[in-house]
């Protein structure tokens, strides 16, 4: 892992951007200076910038949300969210085969709302069970009992969100990865679209012609998402150390075995030029 003290060192070997949003570009509820001058500069340099979110809402809100915080929508290419394409693929991958009674595991009424869901209390007359974006406070013992019932009935869960922390307003949340995960590691059955999986980076290289994979750079502050998606793409990484593994970057040995598993290329603690 190679240490950079400015973007501009890694730009000219490069054609396409993939950035994370919550932790490079905005912490919710500001937008970075910094990291906004990155992207005017790759603009300057006619770079393709795509943003890449494992938001559970669709594409459209992102970009509103971007909206508010200050940002431009001609700093970017092409906005996706793990919430898309899960919206792109529920059909052929959870009605077509299991049926359309959704469980809902805290799902909000906006997302029943847009997904078009058809949800029922009752486990045994569902055929699949959901997970999303998460309020802040649970843990994973709030899920304990739901899990038990959705793999007895053998349902399988559509993670929206397979993030498994955010740092929101300087505290760390659970998301809706880690119970998905969770449910994974029981043996169930789980359809998960965001990073780091490959749904999500394949409607990237479709939408944007990529043919050379040496030319992408994933920017990203999630070893395990951001960071292993680019991995698992055999894209290069840009892991911004200040982001949702800040709290961990004291434990030395706890940290050096994530870099070790997921090898960033470069490293960077905020993005700036």
């Amino acid at each position: 892992m190679k240490k950079i003290s400015s973007f501009k060192n890694v730009i000219n070997n490069y054609d396409y951007f993939l950035f994370d949003q919550w932790g490079v570009l905005h912490n919710g509820y500001k937008k970075f200076l910094e990291a906004e001058k990155c992207l005017e500069f790759l603009k300057f340099k006619n770079k393709k910038i795509i943003l890449i979110s494992n938001s559970a809402n669709p594409s459209l809100q992102s970009e509103a949300n971007l909206k508010r915080l200050g940002y431009s929508e001609k700093l970017f290419d092409y906005c996706v969210t793990s919430g898309q394409i899960a919206l792109d693929n529920i059909n052929k991958d959870i009605y077509k085969k299991y049926g359309r009674k959704c469980f809902p595991l805290e799902l909000s009424k906006e997302k029943i709302k847009y997904f078009d869901l058809d949800c029922t209390k009752n486990i045994e007359k569902a055929n699949f069970a959901m997970i999303a974006d998460l309020k802040d406070g649970l843990s994973i013992l709030d899920f304990a009992e739901y899990l038990d019932k959705i793999y007895k009935y053998k349902l399988p869960l559509l993670c929206a969100n397979p993030d498994y922390l955010v740092h929101n307003n300087n505290t760390l949340s659970m998301c809706g990865g880690t119970v998905a995960q969770l449910y994974f590691d029981l043996g169930g059955t789980v359809f998960r679209y965001g990073k780091p999986y490959e749904p999500i980076y394949e409607d990237i290289i479709k939408r944007m012609s990529i043919k050379n994979k040496k030319k992408v750079l994933v920017i990203g502050d999630s070893l395990w998402h951001d960071i292993a998606g680019g991995r698992k793409m055999k894209f290069d990484t840009l892991w911004i150390k200040n982001g949702v593994h800040k709290p961990q970057l004291s434990k030395k040995d706890d940290i050096n075995q994530l870099i070790d598993k997921f090898t960033p290329k470069y490293s960077m603690s905020e993005l700036k030029l």
